[in-house]
C-alpha cells in the first residue's frame, strides 16, 4: 500500500492552464517544500519496513521548476524500481535531459494541441512544449508518453496529437477535462454528434494498454457521469505526497492527512491509510477529477 508514491514536488507552474486543478480552485499550492534529503530518509524508512517501491511519480505543478530537481530525481531513481516524471516540457533540455536519461525514467509530457494558435487560448506554451518534445526525442531518453487533456475546444486535435506521438513512437494518453458540465470547456458542452465522434475515436485509443479506462471515458461521453468503481487502485497501491510532505490517500481536497514524510513512521501511515479506506465505501468518491488515476 506504499509501493507507488506520487510526489507533487513543485509549488508553482510556468503555465496557467485554465482547466488546471490549481487554477480552478480544486487544489492549492503549498508554500513550503522539502529538500531531497527529507525524501531520501522517508524512502529509506519505507524500504527498512519491507516496502517494495515499485513506482515513484514526480509531478507538480511543474516539477522541472525546482532548482534541485535533478537531486530529487536521483533520490527517486536510486530508491524505486521505476520512476515517471510528469512535465509540460517547457524546460526540457541540457542538464535536465541528461539527468532523465541517466535515471532511465519514463517522461510524460502534457500537450493539448499541435497548433500554438489554438493551444494558447486555453493552455499556453504550445510552441515551447513542441520544442521540448523534439529535444526529448533526440536526447536518448528511452521511454516517453504524451498526455492530452481533451476539452470542448481541442477535441478535433486528437488525431494531430496522436500523429505527433506516432512520429516519435511515443504512447498517448487522452484525459477528459475535469470541469463541471456547465463549464464551456467541458466535453458535456459539445453537441451529441461531436461527443459520439470522439467516443468512436477513443475506441482505438489504449485498447490494449488500458481498455477499462477508455471504456469508462466513452461511457462518460454518453452519459455525463463517471461510473462508480468497486475499488480505487491508485489508493490501494500508494499515496500522494504534497510539496510540504503531507501524505494523503488521494489528491482530492477532502482527503484526510495520513502523516508527513519528515517525521511519520511508514507503519503509522499504513495504519492511518487503512482507517481512512475503511471510513468510505470503496469507489464511492470517484469523480471526473480522478478518473485517469483509478
Amino acid at each position: 500500500m506504499l509501493s507507488e508514491q506520487t510526489f507533487m514536488i513543485a509549488n508553482g507552474c510556468n503555465l496557467s492552464c485554465t482547466y488546471c486543478w490549481y487554477e480552478t480552485g480544486s487544489a492549492s499550492y503549498v508554500t513550503e517544500s522539502l529538500s531531497p534529503g527529507v525524501y531520501d530518509r522517508w524512502l529509506g524508512r519505507c524500504v527498512d519496513r519491507g516496502v517494495d517501491l515499485r513506482q515513484i511519480n514526480i509531478t507538480g505543478g511543474e516539477p522541472l521548476l525546482r532548482a534541485d530537481f535533478c537531486d530529487l530525481l536521483a533520490v527517486a531513481s536510486r530508491r524505486a524500481r521505476n520512476v515517471s516524471v510528469f512535465t509540460n516540457g517547457l524546460l526540457l533540455g541540457g542538464e535536465i535531459l541528461a539527468a532523465l536519461r541517466a535515471a532511465r525514467c519514463e517522461v510524460h509530457v502534457s500537450i493539448d494541441h499541435v497548433s500554438p494558435g489554438l493551444g494558447d487560448r486555453v493552455r499556453g506554451g504550445t510552441a515551447a512544449t513542441l520544442r521540448g518534445i523534439e529535444a526529448l526525442a533526440t536526447s536518448g531518453v528511452e521511454h516517453a508518453q504524451l498526455c492530452m487533456v481533451v476539452t470542448s475546444r481541442n477535441h478535433r486535435e486528437v488525431t494531430p496529437v496522436r500523429e505527433l506521438a506516432d512520429r516519435h513512437r511515443y504512447a498517448l494518453e487522452l484525459i477528459p477535462v475535469a470541469l463541471p458540465a456547465h463549464h464551456p470547456l467541458s466535453l458535456m458542452s459539445l453537441p451529441e454528434q461531436d461527443r459520439g465522434e470522439l467516443a468512436a475515436e477513443l475506441a482505438g485509443a489504449g485498447a490494449r494498454e488500458r481498455p477499462g479506462y477508455y471504456a469508462r471515458f466513452r461511457r462518460y461521453l454518453q452519459t455525463g457521469t463517471v461510473d462508480a468503481s468497486a475499488r480505487c487502485r491508485a489508493a490501494e497501491r500508494g499515496v500522494f505526497i504534497d510539496a510540504d510532505g503531507r501524505i494523503a490517500l488521494c489528491t482530492q481536497r477532502t482527503a484526510v492527512a495520513l502523516g508527513d514524510v519528515a517525521s511519520s513512521d511508514p507503519d503509522d501511515v499504513l495504519a492511518a491509510k487503512e482507517r481512512a479506506a475503511a471510513d468510505r465505501r470503496p469507489g464511492s468518491c470517484v469523480s471526473l477529477d480522478c478518473l485517469v488515476l483509478v
